[in-house]
């Protein structure tokens, strides 16, 4: 049998002992970085201090070793984690490389941009440190990066997908310190300048879940799905023509080249994003997967606040007048219209209400940390990695309907043999972002982005970790939008290239989630 009693506080005397022994700042210091710790660990993030403290003599050391360094491989005691050290040897620098364990033995890995690498650099000329980088994901382009100052204090800046948040943040500690520190001690002392959260979100939030299953559940229908220009599924779940209501038969020509086959469904690119918003919208209703939407609420404009004189074809005097600057117009503005519809209505339908004007604008993707944003616009097609990391880590659950807009010159025609460049938006598709919760064989933590593109279900928005090709979808969207605008060649003979923006239009999940029928073509 045990006794208890109650505990008071600690006498005065007893914590002076302990905190001039070290004892007390040992435990007082741990007590403020556990729940960083905390964070860190539950969101997969490794650390690797206890092997950067065992190799401090290298870390340290005043000049490059004369003997080339092997690597080395260390199993941590905290967790269990092997690390590799090395030492690389450049022309002006050298560094010191300490790489995480990914996967079981025998086949781990470690990649050098893998998340929680650290890497120090030095001068070979005096020794000196120049910076630490630590990164955040497996991107070489997303990484926490440390500096030394003159004045014993350091420099910390964050940057995500090439992208960086916020201004420097000043450490009042020694650089020597801190690359020898655990990264939950970076992120205590920078908690208020920092949104560690942000980087850092709970990949176990239902949320992340319910978008993966959103992914897997869509995957299936690819095969079943052609490219056919303005094809959609109707409010009647008809596979029809848009514009005409008239329905898709097989034998149509498919984009590609060949024909729509017995048994395949012909969308576009819209009447794909209204399939998936189909079964989104039917499982908010309380009937998974077993409605379609009408098409024509779906094209009624939505604001004029980027509207150009010829938008405004109705206002020109005289018939000839106006059909010239209809046969200009091309609905620029259509697949804006198309998604910020298709928003609203789920959105109305989530909610079991109509929205008001401010939470319609809600729903469109605004400002965010280190990105520039336009409105009605959105963001540049390079940062679109960056903007939705932090749009999944604080809105979990949710997909974003996308729609690409750029300068876009149609082809010239014996009416029109020099048509205009109008800023147009082009395409769209939809962006489904999560974090891994590690429960179906990924790594825990990992930001992952399918593209949900005319019945491709893909991952090809985030660079590969490799750096050996570039991401799909942004070097498709580059080629069209050069493709489409048609601008000649600038002053140095090069082909001119268009500014590529990206408009965001927030899509919740609902948990019971199911693909609406796909009809085949009659």
């Amino acid at each position: 049998m045990t006794s208890s009693r109650r505990r008071g506080p600690i006498p005065i005397f007893i914590a002076a002992f302990l905190m001039l022994t070290g004892i007390g700042a040992l435990a007082a210091d741990e007590a403020v970085l556990e729940p960083f710790r905390a964070i860190l660990e539950n969101s997969g993030f490794p650390e690797n201090d206890e092997t950067r403290r065992l190799m401090s003599d290298a870390v340290t050391a005043p000049a490059y070793p004369a003997v080339e360094s092997r690597f080395r491989i260390n199993r941590q005691l905290s967790d269990g984690r092997l690390v590799q050290f090395e030492i690389r040897k450049a022309a002006r620098d050298w560094y010191l490389i300490f790489r995480n364990q990914r996967g079981e033995e025998p086949r781990e890995t470690y990649p050098i941009w893998g998340r929680g690498t650290w890497i120090i650099k030095k001068s070979l000329l005096d020794g000196s440190f120049i910076q630490a980088k630590i990164f955040l994901q497996d991107d070489e382009n997303s990484f926490v990066r440390l500096f030394p100052m003159d004045d014993g204090r350091s420099r910390l800046d964050v940057h995500l997908y090439g992208r960086q948040l916020g201004d420097d943040v000043v450490i009042p500690v020694p650089f020597e310190t801190l690359i020898l520190s655990p990264f939950a001690r970076l992120a205590a002392l920078t908690d208020r300048s920092v949104p560690w959260a942000i980087l850092f979100p709970d990949p176990d939030a239902a949320g992340h879940r319910r978008v993966a299953d959103f992914v897997r559940d869509l995957r299936p229908y690819a095969d079943r799905i052609s490219e056919v220009p303005d094809a959609a599924v109707d409010g009647a779940g008809i596979n029809s023509y848009i514009e005409t209501g008239l329905p898709v038969r097989p034998g149509t020509p498919v984009t590609g080249g060949g024909v729509l086959e017995p048994g395949e469904t012909g969308l576009n690119c819209s009447g794909y994003v209204k399939w998936v918003a189909d079964g989104i919208y039917s499982g908010w209703e309380g009937n998974p997967g077993g409605r379609h939407l009408d098409i024509a609420e779906l094209r009624v404009p939505t604001t004029r606040m980027t509207s150009n004189p010829w938008s405004e074809s109705r206002s020109a005097t005289g018939e000839d007048a106006r059909m010239e600057l209809e046969s200009l117009l091309r609905d620029p503005r259509f697949g804006l219209d198309w998604n910020r519809n298709l928003a609203r209505i789920i959105e109305e339908t989530r909610l079991g209400r109509p929205i008001s004007m401010a939470e319609k604008e809600v729903l469109d993707a605004g400002e965010l940390q280190g990105i520039p944003y336009s409105r009605d616009l959105g963001y540049r097609l390079e940062d679109l990695p960056s903007a939705l990391y932090q749009l999944a880590s604080r809105r979990p659950g949710a997909v974003w309907l996308v729609a690409v807009n750029s300068r876009f010159k149609p082809e010239p025609s014996v009416d029109h043999p020099d048509p205009l460049a109008l800023h147009q938006y082009w395409h769209v598709s939809i962006m489904a972002p999560w974090f891994d919760d590690g429960s179906r064989g990924g790594e825990r933590g990992e930001f992952r982005v399918a593209v949900l593109d005319v019945g491709d279900v893909s991952e090809t928005l985030l660079p590969d970790p490799s750096g050996d090709f570039e991401p799909l979808f942004p070097a498709s969207i580059r080629s069209n939008a050069v493709r489409y605008a048609r601008l000649g060649l600038g002053d140095n003979k090069e082909v001119l290239i268009p500014e590529v923006m990206v408009h965001l239009a927030k899509v919740d999940i609902p948990a019971n989630f199911k693909p609406s029928p796909l009809p085949e073509a009659q």
